[in-house]
């Protein structure tokens, strides 16, 4: 029987795009098995995840196609909910500039389709537009008739942070926020839920396990990154303070199922939240994850011990003005 709640949970595909460099430097998540990988994707939607996240930058568009190669495979009767990005044009290589101009918004649209090979995407989204992007004079008539269109049926943003996103609620623009939440950075409460103006919003929630931090084995030692990954390359700084928090929240994984079960199903447990988005790429991840569904939301006594363990992000995460 499924869980009844494993429609919040989603499929993040980010590593899906393998490895993938801008600059010399990793902006991906390295090497995946394919055969493992659809083999993943075809359990999930046997065991109701239908929702899968991707992006047209993810490996320049390998992720979009693995993911389609990987759907058009499946055998079974369940349906995928495709959600995809937009908006950075690569206009030589290695240089990329943010393009939200209509005519790059269907080229987009129609290269995403043929990708994916759907005829339909459920959502699209900017991608990681600038905190400072002016979303109320940003013109929604384009997006608009592409789903009068059935070209996309919702559209919204991918927000680089809680600041950024708390603009385009404010502006109104779409009806789809995506964002970082999980149980170390929780911004996206106070920002965002606690606002009528959010009410129309479906909320995604990405990062639910910070990065892959919230993970038993950096109770004890801490990560080696692969070169082909992008958080070789993260400040040492944010490395240590996640290492930090994590370790403050090693009674997570006292928990059944232990701390990334507990993690996620605390990225599940608030109503606000629509989705919730772990990358995954084998079937024992899978079914790892299906196990937060499974064991339902984290208690009340958990919930509170959790901000009083972590009960803000670093000040260097903060804008000057907000």
């Amino acid at each position: 029987m499924t869980p009844q709640n494993t429609h919040k949970l989603g499929f993040g595909t980010w590593q899906f795009g393998g490895p993938n460099y801008v600059g010399g430097k990793p902006t991906g998540w390295g090497d995946f098995d394919a055969n493992e990988a659809t083999r993943a994707v075809h359990y999930a939607l046997d065991h109701g995840i239908v929702f899968f996240d991707t992006a047209d930058t993810y490996g320049r568009g390998q992720a979009e196609r693995f993911l389609g190669q990987a759907l058009k495979s499946y055998a079974g009767s369940a349906k995928a909910v495709i959600c995809t990005k937009f908006g950075n044009r690569e206009v030589q290589p290695d240089v990329f500039v943010k393009d939200y101009s209509p005519q790059y918004l269907h080229q987009c649209v129609a290269a995403s389709l043929d990708r994916l090979a759907c005829q339909q995407l459920d959502t699209l989204l900017i991608h990681s537009p600038d905190d400072v992007f002016d979303w109320t004079n940003h013109d929604p008539q384009p997006y608009q008739r592409l789903v009068q269109q059935g070209m996309i049926g919702a559209y919204g943003v991918s927000s680089r942070s809680v600041y950024g996103a708390k603009k385009v609620v404010e502006a109104g623009f779409g009806t789809v926020i995506e964002l970082t939440y999980n149980a170390i950075d929780r911004r996206a409460e106070s920002a965002l839920f606690d606002q009528t103006a959010f009410d129309k919003y479906q909320f995604v929630a990405r990062v639910p396990l910070a990065s892959g931090f919230l993970n038993p084995k950096y109770l004890l030692q801490n990560p080696v990154f692969q070169d082909n990954e992008y958080r070789r390359f993260m400040a040492h700084t944010d490395q240590n303070w996640l290492l930090a928090q994590v370790r403050k929240l090693s009674f997570l994984d006292d928990l059944e199922g232990g701390m990334a079960v507990s993690a996620l199903r605390f990225a599940l447990t608030h109503p606000r939240v629509g989705r919730v988005i772990p990358g995954m790429r084998t079937v024992a991840q899978v079914a790892q994850n299906l196990k937060a569904t499974q064991l339902g939301p984290l208690p009340d006594d958990v919930l509170k011990k959790i901000i009083e363990a972590v009960p803000d992000v670093p000040d260097h995460w903060k804008p000057k003005v907000q």
